[in-house]
């Protein structure tokens, strides 16, 4: 059963890595989505959307001409002035926030962007499934690159000059983010789909061996491991002393931050799907088929919700709104607020 979870869940990574080949104009794989206070920035099919945070209308769409081969997926990154988002065509664009016109293109990469960039102060991560994470600088010039084993298909995470990357090399690695240069890394004995997680010192992450496992931020040395039976298509998240994350069966686990030790768990009865939201008074969970469920922080339940269509990763929390990704719905995306009232939706013009 579980070589059959696993096998499952790597031809489905594998069909949404290699859509973009196919020059087919519908969409196969997931909205990215980021955001400020005043903005959503969605990646999706062939085009980048920047969308009204309030009403969710379309403030700018970029290419407006679509070029059937070129696809966005990732999650786009947000520096200020300018919106970065890769393709399945090897480019990292940066646009202009305010019209969604081109400042600069980086070409230097040799596969698709299926992770989204991050930027931190004047450094811009890119993680490419061409082995490589991307640094530059703000005006897209390469500072350095740093080679993995294998493919990166998530967004590195950062604490001080600490780059956090997972890879599905089976690695997690820790990279000085001055100079490329790599700090420790740990064979987590599994492909890692999704970003790591962070709490003050530790780093916790989900792997395609069906584990989540506590990593030391300094040393890389392991704290625990948390053994699933079945797999795992949901990234850890961790708040106030608690990591939350769900399984390919539908389950729901509160485990100690400290030791792994279960504090509640709750049956939502169909595969969890990404990275759970944190709200002020519980968390929101996706599942594949179209459930949206809040828990409070003791997993009683607040509101749930049946959308149209598959939900593949979590709802994002933009300036007081869940914002959240559908595949193959009626929308591609709908924002709720933090009792699950809808509150607008958007779908792109044919």
């Amino acid at each position: 059963m579980k070589k059959k979870i696993l096998i499952i869940i790597m031809f489905v990574m594998l069909t949404l890595s290699l859509s973009a080949c196919s020059g087919m104009l519908n969409a196969s794989g997931w909205p990215g989505i980021s955001g400020d206070e005043n903005s959503v920035y969605v990646a999706y099919a062939n085009q980048v959307y920047a969308l009204r945070l309030k009403d969710g209308s379309l403030n700018w769409r970029y290419p407006e001409k679509v070029e059937a081969a070129r696809t966005y997926y990732a999650n786009p990154a947000i520096n200020g002035l300018n919106v970065i988002v890769g393709d399945y065509k090897n480019t990292l664009s940066a646009l202009n926030i305010q019209s969604g016109t081109v400042t600069w293109t980086f070409e230097g990469a040799t596969n698709r962007y299926i992770g989204g960039a991050l930027v931190v102060g004047d450094t811009i991560l890119a993680p490419n499934a061409d082995h490589n994470l991307y640094a530059l600088d703000l005006n897209g010039n390469l500072k350095w690159k740093f080679t993995a084993k294998h493919a990166l298909w998530s967004t590195p995470i950062v604490h001080e000059d600490v780059v956090y990357l997972s890879s599905m090399d089976h690695y997690l690695y820790a990279i000085n983010i001055k100079s490329g240069q790599l700090i420790w890394e740990l064979d987590m004995e599994g492909a890692i789909v999704y970003s790591p997680s962070f709490d003050t010192d530790t780093i916790f992450v989900a792997t395609l061996a069906n584990e989540v496992v506590a990593v030391n931020a300094l040393n890389g040395a392991i704290i625990w491991k948390n053994k699933s039976e079945v797999g795992l298509w949901s990234q850890p998240v961790y708040d106030n002393g608690v990591v939350y994350y769900g399984d390919t069966a539908g389950k729901i686990f509160a485990v100690s931050a400290i030791n792994g030790n279960a504090i509640w768990d709750y049956m939502m009865g169909e595969m969890v799907s990404g990275a759970p939201a944190v709200m002020p008074d519980g968390v929101v969970f996706a599942g594949e088929n179209g459930k949206l469920i809040a828990l409070d922080f003791n997993g009683n339940i607040l509101w749930t919700r049946s959308i149209t269509g598959k939900l593949y990763t979590g709802p994002v929390i933009v300036d007081g709104l869940l914002v959240l990704g559908i595949s193959q719905g009626e929308e591609v995306i709908k924002a709720y607020d933090f009792n699950g009232n809808e509150i607008w939706k958007f779908t792109p013009e044919k």
